[in-house]
């Protein structure tokens, strides 16, 4: 069975799993599937002597499962949080030019419109917010304004 399968096949017990019985890991994700698939291994040349126990055999035939489970859920966090990264550094290496041209657009539109106090009036309604997207919306504005 792929990861993916035994993800989906214990998702809806992790959905029902309350906030409060949530922790983070001591240890490393890898190291404990590592230490979850040495135990399901380890366990099988005592199988009668750990049932005989009182052990449920259940939860040992359960462990690759569940391993595979969290495999597949932090392969999925691990792709989302460095695609948010990946993200997040490309803006800052592209963003500047479209600040630029946001900027240089505003000054050279005021000079344009110099003469029409509404044209005039409407730059600088753009030109008045801040932030990422207002730039990106600003610009939209000043093409539509142009155009």
């Amino acid at each position: 069975m792929s990861s993916l399968e035994d993800f989906n096949k214990k998702l809806e017990i992790l959905k029902a799993i309350s906030e409060d019985k949530l922790f983070s890991p001591r240890i490393p994700v890898d190291v404990y599937l590592q230490e979850a698939e040495n135990l399901y291994k380890w366990c099988q040349e005592d199988k009668e002597a750990l049932v005989a126990r009182g052990l449920s055999w259940e939860l040992v035939d359960d462990l690759l499962v569940r391993a595979g489970a969290l495999r597949e859920a932090e392969s999925t966090w691990n792709r989302e949080r460095f695609s948010r990264e990946e993200s997040e550094k490309k803006w800052l290496e592209e963003s500047p030019p479209g600040y630029a041209l946001r900027n240089d657009l505003v000054h050279q539109l005021r000079f344009a419109f110099r003469g029409d106090s509404a044209l005039r009036g409407r730059v600088s309604a753009i030109a008045a917010g801040y932030g990422h997207a207002d730039m990106i919306q600003d610009l939209n504005d000043l093409s539509v304004l142009c155009g």
